[in-house]
């Protein structure tokens, strides 16, 4: 889910003393080439990536991250958030059945992203409050294009940040499932690395991120 999901974008002006790098999620994608619409002279070099990167070592000037930043030498600024959904295919619950309850994932195949804290425990809520349900499956990835694949394709239920969802949710065969028990939400935050200078062309995509994400949403 998103837990960790991560999209880089190097992001410069034209001239080579001005390039830069930034990093964005799948709801997110479409609102590049309405940034570079609005600023026609910056150079965008989309990088897609689960993993924490080092925004220093890497030379990142801006990444959008969906959770917990836990980043000292960065500045965060969170500009929204985003429910966890869970979320199956018709094919898999007409042979496998739906489960009605949290504990009914116990009997099916649940499919693991590795980006989540909650890697096999998922957290849920009810009229007693908070709590998380063991889960597995025969299937775990570090990738959410891979967990997104194979809840597509029926292999299993998957659990994500609905903003690693896009169109997918619209689908006729994709079906959210215990919507009553999720109440969670994660941070989209808007990163940068600390430093004394910020150049302008990161306050502008800051600025551009900050107002039009939670639009997306």
């Amino acid at each position: 889910m998103v837990r960790r999901n991560r999209w880089g974008v190097k992001i410069g002006r034209r001239s080579p003393r001005q390039r830069g790098q930034y990093s964005t999620p799948k709801h997110i994608l479409p609102l590049i080439p309405e940034l570079l619409s609005l600023y026609p002279a910056l150079q965008v070099d989309l990088v897609l990536s689960d993993f924490v990167r080092d925004m220093v070592e890497d030379r990142i000037d801006l990444a959008i991250r969906v959770g917990p930043v836990e980043d000292s030498d960065a500045v965060v600024r969170r500009v929204a958030v985003t429910p966890l959904v869970c979320v199956g295919s018709r094919r898999y619950f007409e042979k496998h059945g739906m489960p009605k309850s949290p504990a009914d994932l116990s009997e099916h195949n649940c499919l693991l992203y590795g980006g989540l804290t909650e890697l096999a425990k998922w957290p849920f809520a009810g009229p007693e409050g908070r709590f998380s349900v063991p889960v597995r499956g025969n299937l775990s990835s570090n990738s959410v294009e891979t967990i997104r694949a194979g809840v597509l394709a029926g292999v299993g239920i998957g659990l994500f940040a609905k903003v690693s969802l896009a169109d997918e949710l619209n689908h006729p065969d994709v079906i959210t499932i215990l919507d009553d028990f999720l109440d969670d939400v994660r941070d989209i935050s808007l990163v940068w690395p600390k430093r004394r200078f910020v150049p302008a062309r990161v306050r502008r995509a800051t600025d551009f991120f900050a107002a039009a994400v939670p639009q997306r949403l």
